[in-house]
């Protein structure tokens, strides 16, 4: 099967023969994690384009998993401004479903699927060093972090051994303390320390959209616009933030699109058309 796809996608994207031997960064999280069909997908094209020689990293996030075994063991999630107030309990939680739960099914879906993939977590070798993150007025957030550095030296060995790295967005402090991550934050970090080809962001929606037509590029003046305006709300914001820090860190290019569509990463990759939304510098 997986030949097949690869196969697929060497005649649907020829352009894809310009990545082999380079590396992107792929972020999939959100409500597109949530459908059986569209994870195997991903995992199936991830897989797919490792065999046709381009280096690719997974950053994966899981947020609605967290919450639902947070109420399975009768924790409440509490945000604030979108932020996860993570105290200690919910930083276990969220550790095992994230590093545990979540890494492991993605690692096996893309290994079946014909790579070898391996799971790393922002702790592993201090790859994610992070500080804890306050609130937009000082709120006490807990163990939400930001990220502050990224030691590319793992994904690297990773990616040098012919693996495919899946990483969980847990971080730790200089001290050694776990800290729960925003997921796009961690791959904008990650995608701009290696300096990746190309990062995408793999999402619920088919991109940026204007007055409900999709937006197929933006500079930061247009986003910044869209920001203030009201065009761009909820969740994309912090998605468009993320693509151009990506893209100020040392990405060469990012683009926001739909999970669920066959073959996206390919289409996003290449430019090709109703291929979502790239951020351009």
């Amino acid at each position: 099967m997986n030949n097949q796809i690869a196969s697929t996608i060497a005649a649907s994207y020829p352009k894809i023969e310009e990545f082999r031997g380079k590396t992107v960064l792929v972020k999939y999280g959100g409500a597109a994690m949530e459908v059986e069909s569209t994870r195997h997908l991903v995992c199936q094209e991830v897989a797919a384009l490792s065999s046709l020689g381009v280096k690719i990293v997974v950053v994966h996030g899981g947020g609605k998993e967290i919450s639902r075994m947070m109420e399975r063991v009768g924790l409440i999630p509490h945000f604030i401004d979108g932020l996860r107030v993570t105290d200690p309990e919910a930083m276990k939680i969220t550790e095992m479903v994230l590093s545990g739960t979540i890494n492991s099914d993605l690692v096996s879906r893309i290994t079946r699927s014909g790579a070898h993939a391996l799971g790393l977590s922002g702790r592993d070798a201090r790859l994610i060093e992070a500080i804890r993150l306050k609130g937009r007025n000082g709120e006490d957030l807990g163990q939400t972090g930001e990220v502050t550095s990224t030691n590319t030296a793992p994904i690297l060995a990773a990616l040098e051994g012919g693996f495919v790295p899946v990483i969980s967005p847990v971080g730790e402090t200089v001290e050694g303390e776990p800290l729960n991550l925003n997921a796009d934050y961690a791959a904008a970090a990650i995608a701009g320390a290696l300096g990746v080809e190309g990062c995408v962001f793999l999402t619920d929606v088919a991109g940026v959209k204007k007055d409900g037509e999709v937006q197929p590029c933006l500079s930061r003046g247009q986003i910044d616009h869209f920001i203030s305006d009201g065009t761009i709300t909820g969740g994309m914001i912090p998605k468009v933030q993320c693509a151009l820090r990506a893209l100020e860190a040392g990405c060469a290019r990012a683009i926001i699109c739909e999970a669920s569509r066959p073959l996206i990463i390919s289409s996003a990759l290449t430019g090709s058309e109703a291929s979502g939304t790239t951020i351009s510098k």
